[in-house]
């Protein structure tokens, strides 16, 4: 583990790319077991950061939430199932441990990055519910968008109010920076509720939630719907009609695009071979892994290794093998 105990701005992001170099093994690297770290927040320009990274950022997850603003820009970047090209404008979210990668063509990129760690609200009045339910932050929500100019310009207001916050010396500073973190939270759940990209998802059910969370540590030993029913009290008839309702899907197909999507990243970003692939995945044969693989994609793991362009890049073979 490398410690970090009391970062500066931008001491942790080069503990990061440590990180990632040194536990390229992992596959999906899980900061919060590879890095001790411990903030609250942590608001940066992109153009700081970006060459503590190395500009390429692999496939990790970790507690904390992340909200970035690409002002000017060019890349890839995939955040759960979700794979869209980086561009001038372009917002995007990242939930606590949803998986995700970037790759960014030039490091003169600009913008801002926010990460923040949700109990840093318990410190303040602001309840943790006001953040966490918030449908930018549910895993079924289309995690980018492309903003316009005015639309923009307001975001950067808002992360310009929140860096001269960080930086300051007051009174009340965490009540303030917990209030701008709503702000921007909330006028990002506006914006992608007015593209309509939320704007018809029915209201979110604890249950599914707790299904979700459920889900995200189990997905590699659990697989029956019966399961994660017996974990919820529920019967799978009723587990099944609030996932349909609610997320559009019944359980199974959900289990099963959670496996899809961790292997994905993993052929499409490791060095893994298919049996490691396996393995990590919880298939103790890797015929039954590419079985299913082939059953849920249409292909097999090695077609969909060899046609993923990120896996084929020269940019990327460069990066993994330092």
């Amino acid at each position: 583990m490398i410690d970090l105990l009391e970062p500066d701005h931008l001491s942790i992001f080069k503990r990061y790319h440590q990180a990632f170099k040194r536990f390229s093994g992992d596959g999906i690297i899980d900061i919060d077991k590879r890095v001790k770290h411990k903030f609250d927040f942590l608001i940066d320009k992109l153009e700081d950061v970006l060459p503590c990274l190395n500009g390429y950022v692999p496939p990790f997850r970790q507690n904390a939430y992340a909200i970035v603003f690409i002002k000017n820009g060019i890349g890839e970047k995939s955040i759960g199932e979700f794979t869209f090209p980086i561009r001038n404008n372009t917002l995007f979210v990242v939930p606590s441990r949803v998986i995700s990668s970037s790759i960014y063509h030039s490091l003169r990129s600009s913008g801002y990055m926010l990460l923040f760690d949700i109990n840093f609200f318990l410190k303040t009045e602001l309840p943790q519910h006001c953040i966490v339910n918030r449908k930018i932050f549910k895993n079924t929500t289309q995690p980018y968008l492309e903003l316009n100019e005015t639309q923009a310009g307001k975001i950067t207001a808002m992360f310009e109010k929140m860096l001269h916050e960080q930086e300051s010396d007051v009174t009340e500073k965490l009540e303030m920076m917990a209030i701008n973190i709503l702000e921007l939270v909330m006028y990002g759940d506006r914006l992608f509720s007015g593209a309509n990209l939320t704007g018809n998802k029915k209201i979110h059910h604890p249950l599914v939630d707790k299904f979700t969370n459920l889900l995200e540590f189990n997905y590699t030993t659990k697989r029956s719907v019966r399961e994660y029913a017996e974990m919820l009290n529920l019967h799978p008839n009723h587990l099944n009609f609030l996932l349909k309702k609610h997320n559009g899907l019944n359980a199974k197909q959900i289990i099963n695009n959670r496996i899809i999507t961790e292997s994905k990243y993993l052929l499409s970003n490791s060095s893994f071979i298919i049996k490691e692939v396996a393995s990590h995945l919880g298939f103790d044969d890797p015929n039954n892994f590419s079985t299913f693989f082939h059953k849920c994609t249409g292909d097999s793991p090695n077609a969909y290794r060899i046609s993923c362009p990120l896996f084929n890049t020269p940019y990327f073979k460069h990066h993994l093998q330092d």
